[in-house]
């Protein structure tokens, strides 16, 4: 009878267990990747259908294109100061004009009747002013020849005394007619001293409102004249030398008051106004220069005014031509401009793109030495220009970012590029 023999198991080789050492490292390995893949929100896109460029050092031109309208230099509007009905116009729309020259007839006969009350009312105060002056004058008058009155009453008394006083010492005259001139005498002189404080203070009075008087009849003589000059006022008279390239009127068309008629422009200087992006607003200083083309030729302009209002995320700035301005250039003329901020410096430069829309220059996706999928990376801009922005930290040297526009990216923090 045989009996059973033990099997021996067999112990697995140093290089077995290698084996099975790296196939679970792999497994565990492929198993982070796919959970940390998964906790990462990831776009995946083809490489083809996204703009990539590379960072690098450079020199970088502080300019800005910026686009201006032609402006004259200066402008005067026309406006109807009392209005009515346009009788007769005598220029057209785009004349030149000088000085003085008549442009329009108006017609208005409520300001007609309105000017000949005010003259009546007018000439009625300045009348009763006058009265007035006359009256005090008058009263001058009048006070002065009663002094002169009681001074002659009191120099013939004072020459009566001392014979009146020798007669009543000798009997001839009684004592009491004696003391009745000494009585008149001392009244008279006190009535004299009252009549000379009475005259001092009509003499003040009469003074403060003869000043008065003076400048009420200049006031109302000038509100005369200034009643009579709207009659004046409607014949419409150019107010500068220069081009009339706006002027809205028809004959019998009734203008208000106040309302814009047209506009002269002084022609021989012209400005140009551009809209610069508020970005720039502190950056943006007279003086600086900006350069165009026009026709083929190479023109120059200096910043001479930035107004500080921004409106609809922009801000306004004049600019003054340097030198003899292009030749045939008309108002309203749109010029393309490269506005210089300040000198070309060597610095890290990153291409502008549409991603610039999106992230505000913050942040941007920047690829893996691998080239297959990109991160995302906060970085700080400095200065931009039509072509370049300036990266102050966040990337470096050689470093290759996605540029073009973000759109459903932007929310993502990896973005997988595929075949």
């Amino acid at each position: 009878m045989s009996m059973d023999r033990a099997i021996e198991k067999k112990k697995l080789r140093v290089w077995q267990w290698g084996l099975i050492v790296l196939a679970v490292l792999g497994v565990g390995l492929f198993a982070y990747r796919v959970i940390t893949d998964a906790s990462i929100r990831t776009y995946r896109v083809p490489a083809e259908q996204l703009v990539i460029a590379s960072v690098e050092f450079g020199s970088f031109e502080d300019l800005i294109p910026i686009r201006g309208t032609i402006q004259p230099f200066s402008s005067v509007f026309l406006d109807s100061v009392d209005g009515g009905v346009v009788e007769e116009i005598f220029v057209e729309e785009g004349s030149f004009v000088e000085a003085g020259e008549p442009l329009l007839q108006f017609s208005n006969s409520d300001l007609q009747l309105q000017v000949a009350q005010n003259d009546t009312s007018i000439t009625e105060q300045l009348n009763n002013l006058s009265n007035i002056a006359n009256g005090l004058d008058t009263t001058k008058i009048n006070t002065e020849r009663e002094l002169i009155d009681t001074e002659y009453k009191i120099l013939t008394l004072e020459r009566q005394r001392p014979r009146q006083q020798k007669l009543a010492e000798d009997g001839l005259i009684s004592t009491e007619q004696f003391e009745a001139t000494l009585d008149n005498i001392d009244y008279l002189t006190k009535l004299r001293d009252n009549i000379r404080s009475r005259q001092a203070l009509e003499n003040k009075i009469r003074q403060d409102r003869m000043q008065q008087i003076t400048v009420q009849i200049s006031q109302l003589e000038n509100n005369l004249k200034l009643a009579k000059s709207s009659f004046e006022n409607l014949l419409v008279r150019a107010p500068i030398s220069g081009q009339l390239t706006s002027f809205i009127a028809e004959i019998g068309e009734n203008k208000t008051r106040g309302q814009r008629l047209g506009q002269i422009d002084v022609v021989d200087r012209y400005r140009i106004v551009a809209q610069i992006d508020e970005f720039y607003v502190t950056r943006v200083a007279p003086g600086q220069n900006a350069k165009f083309t026009l026709a083929g030729g190479e023109y120059a302009a200096t910043v001479s005014k930035v107004y500080p209002e921004i409106t609809e995320g922009t801000f306004s700035v004049d600019l003054i031509f340097d030198g003899n301005p292009p030749a045939d250039i008309r108002r309203g003329q749109t010029l393309q401009m490269n506005l210089t901020l300040g000198n070309p410096t060597e610095t890290l430069l990153l291409p502008i793109g549409g991603f610039v829309q999106d992230t505000g220059g913050n942040w941007i996706f920047v690829i893996d030495a691998t080239g297959e999928y990109a991160v995302k990376r906060a970085i700080r801009a400095g200065r931009r220009n039509n072509r370049m922005i300036e990266v102050l930290e966040g990337l470096q040297d050689g470093e290759r970012v996605i540029t073009s526009s973000y759109g459903q990216m932007i929310d993502m923090e990896r973005i997988q590029l595929t075949d």
